[in-house]
């Protein structure tokens, strides 16, 4: 779970109330689902339970949500300047990194706390959210250095940059060998013969991402009260709503955004290739009084309902019947589903404030069959030399789709935060091949399974969850008999007739995949993967596996 480390002086301060000691901010810091983690003088370490809300991942997310809690919603960028910056976007630079977004914070002067603040949202956000800054990195400047308009722009390997902390300029390429940040995250860009960078209306580089900035530019020190900051990446989501988060914690400090005019010269996931950053979202949720009694067990008034919600910062919430119509702030994109709403509101009037309630009835409880069924399995597979692998439902269309090949579409999350959880699976074959994607240091062979839930979208539309089980054989002299033992180990063993029928499947090399027939009914799938479909995953070792229902296993 995320940590943050604060001064406790400024946390205070920004959160506009005194210091009420420790046992009562672990009361406060429930709004956040946060735990004092430790406290020592002015040393503040908070844990944060919420994964889904990178805006609490710093000083000032935290002291926003006390703040607001005490007194209510406030406005987020809507008092920007009405004079826009503008950045060009270069049509060579849409395969390398192609998304980019931007602004100028003019009037917060950094001190020396404020700094350390800075630098902290930019390496836990750059580490976690942004993921190594694979999908997005951050890039602080002082504005006053450049001269504006900004082109983002795709340069040659041999161009000339003076890296931070350097006195002397480098070509690009040597800033990947002979920086110690250019060591780091050279694998970003490899396989690329150019690399993106920003430059100023004179067209020198100030910025070379996701590595790192000019010593021109990139120096921010006490003192500086005209900051620059740009995002990019290749993921649009966090892209956009990284800068649009880092522009409302400049805010609360009291810096002036000036928004940036990104133009680009080709499509991207907006109406327009002119897009205004930071981005102002405001997402959408609505939830009836009677869905808010029928999971909170309480019957409240949606006037209260609506009052808790304006304590989380809501950026409006309206009542209409018995409807409660609520719009997230800009900094939040986690609201997915009604059920999220109502957690808003029981966070804000306090958990505590729910009063415990002994069960009516007494119940034994034992296993779902299903659940008897799959350890039955289980002990075979694990004697079968097989380790039990865990992965989450929710998945990326690259991996089902672009590298395993898939048949059949997932089902698409309509508003996922990022799209490496953008479908839920259909199948768990994708998610063998990205752990044995990543166990070449292990001996080989290799021997696993997975069982868990799926989503399948019927041709009627209508969506069931199902439970699969999935093995996978990889190594030098893996092939279809490894994965048929295997399963002929587990029908043996439930006293089933197994046989196989003939099938071609994309995932599989041809004439070596089959469809699993038990007892007479077609129940999954067998073969030796593809060597398109292992190279696209980095293995380099022969691999088998198959995928069956789990119902097909009932005696």
């Amino acid at each position: 779970m995320p940590k943050i480390e604060v001064n406790r002086q400024d946390f205070f301060k920004l959160s506009r109330m005194k210091d009420p000691g420790d046992t009562e901010l672990a009361s406060l810091l429930t709004l956040v689902k946060g735990e004092i983690d430790h406290s020592l003088d002015d040393e503040l370490k908070i844990e944060l339970n919420d994964t889904n809300r990178p805006d609490l991942w710093c000083l000032e997310g935290v002291a926003r949500a006390l703040r607001c809690s005490e007194t209510g919603p406030e406005n987020h960028l809507t008092s920007m300047s009405s004079d826009h910056l503008s950045i060009k976007v270069d049509p060579g630079i849409q395969a390398i990194r192609p998304y980019i977004a931007g602004f100028r914070a003019t009037g917060w002067k950094l001190d020396q706390e404020g700094l350390d603040s800075l630098i902290a949202v930019q390496e836990k956000l750059s580490e976690s959210y942004c993921r190594k800054r694979s999908r997005a990195a951050i890039g602080f400047h002082r504005a006053s250095e450049i001269a504006f308009p900004v082109c983002y722009v795709s340069a040659e390997t041999g161009e000339l940059m003076e890296p931070l902390g350097y006195e002397e300029k480098m070509p690009l390429s040597h800033i990947l060998t002979d920086t110690e940040k250019g060591r780091e995250y050279a694998h970003l860009l490899a396989g690329f013969n150019k690399y993106p960078v920003l430059t100023d209306t004179n067209g020198v580089i100030f910025s070379f991402p996701p590595i790192l900035n000019s010593n021109t530019t990139g120096k921010v020190c006490q003192g500086d009260d005209d900051l620059f900051c740009d995002v990019t990446g290749t993921d649009w989501e966090t892209v956009q709503l990284t800068a649009t988060m880092l522009a409302c914690n400049l805010e609360d400090h009291g810096a002036i955004i000036t928004p940036v005019d990104v133009l680009y010269s080709y499509d991207v996931p907006s109406p327009d290739r002119k897009v205004v950053t930071p981005v102002l979202f405001a997402d959408c949720m609505s939830v009836t009084k009677d869905e808010i009694k029928k999971v909170l067990g309480i019957d409240i008034s949606l006037d209260s309902a609506m009052e808790a919600l304006l304590r989380m910062d809501y950026a409006s919430v309206e009542i209409e019947g018995d409807t409660l119509t609520g719009i997230l702030p800009p900094y939040r994109r986690d609201g997915i589903h009604a059920v999220d709403m109502i957690e808003d509101i029981a966070i804000s009037r306090g958990l505590e404030s729910f009063e415990p309630l002994l069960p009516e009835q007494f119940t034994i409880g034992h296993s779902a069959p299903v659940e008897e069924l799959v350890d039955a399995v289980r002990t075979v597979l694990i004697g079968a030399g097989c380790e039990e692998i865990l992965r989450p439902a929710l998945t990326s269309w690259r991996k089902i789709k672009g590298i395993t090949r898939t048949p059949i579409d997932p089902v698409m999350i309509a508003n996922p935060m990022t799209e490496e959880y953008g479908v839920v699976r259909n199948t768990l074959l994708p998610g063998l091949l990205d752990v044995e994607s990543t166990s070449a240091h292990a001996s080989y062979p290799h021997r696993m399974f997975e069982s868990g839930e799926i989503l399948i979208s019927g041709d009627d539309g209508v969506c069931r969850t199902e439970i699969y089980l999935a093995g996978l054989v990889c190594g030098n002299k893996a092939d279809f008999g490894d994965v048929h033992s295997i399963l002929g180990s587990i029908c043996y063993s439930r006293d089933l007739d197994l046989s196989l029928r003939s099938v071609e499947d994309e995932r599989f090399i041809s004439g070596r995949c089959a469809t699993v027939i038990i007892n007479d009914k077609a129940s999954g799938v067998i073969g030796e993967f593809h060597p398109a479909v292992l190279t696209e995953w980095g293995i380099t070792r022969p691999a088998s596996g198959f995928e069956i229902n789990i119902d097909s296993l009932k005696e």
